[in-house]
């Protein structure tokens, strides 16, 4: 793959999390950023990416917690 070098763009990024709640019936997280850049985009994708990452991981124990709570 080559470099790309682009002076604007714009990066999205959407990542979800679903969760087999039994009985036919789920629960899904998503989170998506949509972020402008310059240069090369790779490197805002990198920080969208990664920011995104990290809030979905949060989203999703913070709904484990409330659904552990749930449970008692």
């Amino acid at each position: 793959m080559h470099e790309v070098d682009n002076p604007g763009h714009r990066v999205k990024v959407s990542l979800g999390y679903t969760r087999n709640m039994g009985n036919f019936e789920s629960l899904r997280v998503d989170i998506g950023l949509e972020a402008d850049g310059t240069g090369n985009p790779n490197t805002t994708f990198d920080k969208v990416y990664s920011w995104t990452e990290k809030k979905l991981l949060e989203k999703v124990a913070e709904v484990e917690e409330e659904l552990k709570g749930d449970k008692s």
